[in-house]
């Protein structure tokens, strides 16, 4: 029986005959995979660069090159590629790669592909920062791309990864209400697709024609179901087969289900809160009383440090993460090549918070409103609100202020805007292998033009820091690369250029009879799906 019937049929069943019944029906099991997810799809593929995103894009588009769960590049439009030099790479096409409408996918649709993801007006969160560092994108004969980089970039397989390839006429034509009726969702990538409805699902089909590895599910349905609980409900009642995002507090009932299956592994993100140092006056800090100061205090690393001192970790880990998690001393997770192993940790301290706040000038603290999305990372409402009960122990005013990520991130990219003034961020390896990502992201001085700085919105600023991560991203060597991330870390961290909190873990649960693979960066991928042995 397929699993999108057996669902229907055993519903309210207990859950020993539901396992009886999904062991039977392995054989079949490559029916319609039906997962609930947390992140809602932006179907246009080159508006808002996020990890849930290139995760669905990788199904429906495709990309030159793929990561894997450990993060590592795979060929998939691209077959092979060679490096021409320090700076120029040639990418060969698969000859076999083919659209969903059937053309043979060319060299000039990755050229408009790449040019339509760095030049997108008016994209949420621009792919332009992927492409830091790549001076052309250019279609040398019919099936070779070459790439040319500014300097030598061997981040350069990890960015092309994050670009999803669609035919010439659609990325010099199409808009987002193309890509979210179907007319412009055409991609050559392994499942093709059905049906979108905002706010509720994607539903994909196999792509038979798929010129690697055949997709495993006829059939994967996303359904869209942002409620922690009500995904946690959705498992157990039979509705979905899997979920992402699993909120710890649950895992332990979940285990205890005989129907359920828990899945759960370290990542390469680190949650880290991004204070806003560039401005000199900030929008959401104030004095005690509300009233906006002149000064903004944050710009003084002794009160970055005092808030540092004030969180404690250990204590946010197990109470607010149920323990799915490690506190952290940096914003580069241990497993990333480049994090810095030797740096300290945090000490937990209010009362030595206190008195560097005071020797700042601040005996009495000030109003500081901390923003965070409520639909993004696991428990990110709560984890603010536990930050604003820690950081009012250390005499600040705080304001907790959580909103949708669709609201959040175009707000704080916003240059003209309010942004923030403390905001909760996540980030990974996904987009360099190694801490570089984070570091051009998250810390180096924010440069438009150049696509360093792309999350940097608290507009932190240290020449010697930039320094640092510009040797650091085009020196070839790994060893001698890690080195040079490990300094820079080290330098951002002694400034609190941001504050870490902890370093995540990521969980799926799924019926039994599924087994899954978890990806480092989060990403929740249908064919990580397969039915257990």
């Amino acid at each position: 029986m397929p699993l999108s019937k057996l669902r229907k049929a055993t519903r309210g069943l207990s859950a020993a005959v539901m396992l009886v019944s999904c062991v039977m029906s392995a054989d079949a099991a490559a029916d319609t995979l039906t997962i609930g997810t947390r992140s809602e799809m932006t179907m246009d593929p080159h508006f808002f660069w996020s990890t849930p995103n290139r995760a669905y894009n990788v199904h429906l588009y495709g990309s030159l090159v793929r990561l894997n769960n450990a993060m590592r590049t795979q060929p998939m439009i691209a077959s092979k590629w060679i490096l021409v030099d320090e700076t120029t790479w040639d990418f060969k096409i698969d000859p076999a790669a083919r659209f969903h409408n059937g053309s043979k996918v060319t060299a000039k649709d990755v050229e408009a592909s790449f040019k339509r993801a760095s030049t997108l007006e008016n994209a949420a969160a621009s792919y332009k920062g992927a492409l830091r560092g790549v001076a052309s994108v250019t279609a040398i004969d019919t099936d070779t791309v070459r790439v040319k980089t500014k300097k030598a970039n061997p981040a350069l397989l990890h960015q092309v990864a994050q670009i999803s390839i669609i035919p010439a006429n659609i990325a010099v034509s199409a808009n987002q209400g193309d890509f979210i009726s179907g007319k412009a969702a055409i991609g050559a990538g392994p499942y093709k697709f059905v049906r979108f409805k905002a706010g509720d699902r994607l539903v994909l089909e196999r792509n038979e024609a798929y010129f690697g590895p055949k997709a495993k599910w006829d059939k994967v349905v996303f359904r869209v179901i942002s409620d922690d609980a009500a995904r946690v409900a959705a498992l157990l009642g039979g509705d979905v087969d899997l979920i992402d995002y699993v909120p710890p507090s649950d895992v332990a009932r979940l285990k205890r289900e005989s129907g359920i299956k828990v899945f759960r592994s370290t990542s390469d993100r680190t949650m880290f809160l991004i204070p806003d140092v560039g401005r000199n006056v900030s929008p959401f800090v104030t004095d005690k009383d509300g009233e906006s100061m002149n000064k903004n205090p944050l710009q003084d690393v002794r009160v970055r440090k005092a808030m540092a001192m004030a969180i404690d970790r250990k204590s946010l880990v197990a109470r607010i993460m149920d323990g799915a998690g490690t506190p952290a001393n940096q914003n580069v997770a241990p497993d990333v090549l480049g994090h810095a192993a030797a740096l300290p940790g945090i000490k937990y301290d209010v009362s030595a918070a206190k008195k560097l706040l005071a020797e700042a000038g601040y005996p009495n603290g000030f109003g500081l409103t901390i923003h965070c999305t409520n639909d993004r990372y696991v428990n990110d409402a709560r984890i603010c609100q536990a930050l604003g009960q820690m950081l009012a122990r250390l005499g600040l005013k705080m304001k907790v202020e959580a909103l949708p990520k669709a609201v959040m991130f175009p707000r704080i990219r916003d240059p003209k805007g309010d942004r923030t003034s403390l905001m909760l961020l996540s980030f990974g390896s996904g987009t360099s292998g190694d801490a570089g990502g984070t570091l051009t992201h998250t810390i180096h001085t924010f440069d438009k033009g150049r696509g360093f700085g792309t999350w940097n919105v608290g507009r932190y600023s240290n020449a010697n820091v930039d320094a640092v991560i510009e040797k650091a991203v085009t020196t070839l060597r790994a060893n001698d690369r890690a080195k040079l991330q490990s300094k820079a870390i080290s330098l951002a961290i002694a400034d609190m250029a941001v504050i870490p909190l902890f370093y995540n873990n990521v969980i799926v649960a799924s019926r039994k009879g599924l087994s899954y693979t978890i990806y480092a960066d989060q990403s929740t991928i249908a064919d990580a799906a397969v039915p257990a042995n």
